[in-house]
């Protein structure tokens, strides 16, 4: 059965307009969750991509387009009805004051309000902090948690629980703020070109578990209990901590690493390179922390990254059992 929910009109620079999602069934008051992302020439993945979110219970996503030139804008728009998504056209202009990464890290925790800062419109900060504080200002208010990811990241349930269900059981502790979630990297399984088929399909090989990049994370985070978000990871509010997947307090180390790796209950499938083409296609977009013509902007996306990313030493099949399912949402979204 659908629900509708109804986005106000404001005069604060927002994407307005009526989502439409699925309800959660069983539980009557599940948590809400949204998904915030920001995408650049993504339109080959992001069908499959909401599908298996849309499978995950996600019924919102708030999705910032940077300045893409493919298709990006045109299959979000032919599922936005369904899926329930907001598309945000986020500005990518280079500017010759733009700030470094970190300069633009300190730069967002010295505000003393979120709402000082031009999210919309200020080019010193990268395109991804920018729209990741433009939806803590004017979005999360409207949802329990978000989860900040990317569009070739897929988060995966051991137990085949829905995030709403999840973020429901952790926050059963109201001191947790967020939940750190570790990657799992997925090399090219030997792929040069893309077949036709899924991501999760033809993806199957990944580093061992305890690859030491997989320290790096991303966060499901409690909105009430957050101040302002980075990349990785937001600051909390006072009273507030991060935990692990187990739901054991962690102490993150620069805003991006966990101290050690678990991925018992919660990880992240990343498909940081997928086949060589496509990884090209990653090299030609660039990094979403800086704007189109930023020095910095495919700083390390070279063929040292690639050979470094292109782990295969294991099999892991969790995902591959979900293609169908995935197929199906996917066709339900094309109408």
């Amino acid at each position: 059965m659908n629900s509708i929910s109804t986005i106000k009109w404001a005069d604060d620079g927002r994407q307005h307009g009526r989502v439409i999602g699925i309800s959660q069934g069983a539980d009557a008051n599940p948590p809400r969750v949204t998904i915030c992302a920001i995408v650049k020439n993504e339109g080959a993945f992001l069908l499959e991509w909401v599908a298996y979110y849309r499978l995950m219970g996600i019924e919102r996503f708030v999705i910032y387009n940077n300045g893409s030139t493919d298709d990006t804008r045109a299959v979000l728009d032919r599922i936005a009805g369904r899926a329930g998504i907001t598309v945000i056209d986020w500005p990518s202009t280079p500017n010759s004051g733009a700030l470094s990464f970190f300069e633009a890290r300190d730069l967002v925790l010295s505000l003393p309000h979120l709402r000082d800062f031009n999210w919309w419109g200020d080019m010193t900060v990268g395109p991804q902090l920018r729209a990741y504080n433009h939806f803590v200002t004017y979005y999360a208010a409207e949802t329990d948690w978000a989860l900040f990811i990317d569009a070739d990241e897929f988060v995966v349930s051991r137990a085949g629980l829905s995030l709403p269900a999840l973020a429901a059981s952790y926050g059963e502790d109201p001191a947790v703020g967020a939940v750190a979630l570790n990657w799992r990297y997925f090399g090219s399984s030997g792929h040069r070109q893309p077949d036709g088929r899924l991501v999760i399909e033809r993806f199957t090989r990944c580093a061992p578990t305890l690859h030491p990049g997989h320290v790096h994370m991303k966060s499901l985070v409690r909105t009430a209990a957050l101040d302002r978000m980075l990349i990785h990871s937001g600051r909390l509010r006072q009273g507030h901590h991060y935990v692990d997947d187990t739901g054991t307090p962690v102490a993150l180390r620069d805003f991006a690493f966990t101290p050690a790796i678990s991925h018992s209950r919660l990880y992240i499938h990343h498909y940081s390179v997928k086949s060589r083409a496509e990884f090209e296609r990653k090299r030609a977009r660039g990094r979403a922390p800086f704007a189109d013509g930023h020095p910095h902007k495919g700083e390390g996306l070279d063929d040292a990254y690639f050979r470094r990313q292109d782990l295969n030493d294991e099999a892991d099949l969790l995902l591959l059992h979900q293609a169908p399912a995935v197929k199906a949402e996917m066709a339900r979204l094309l109408g």
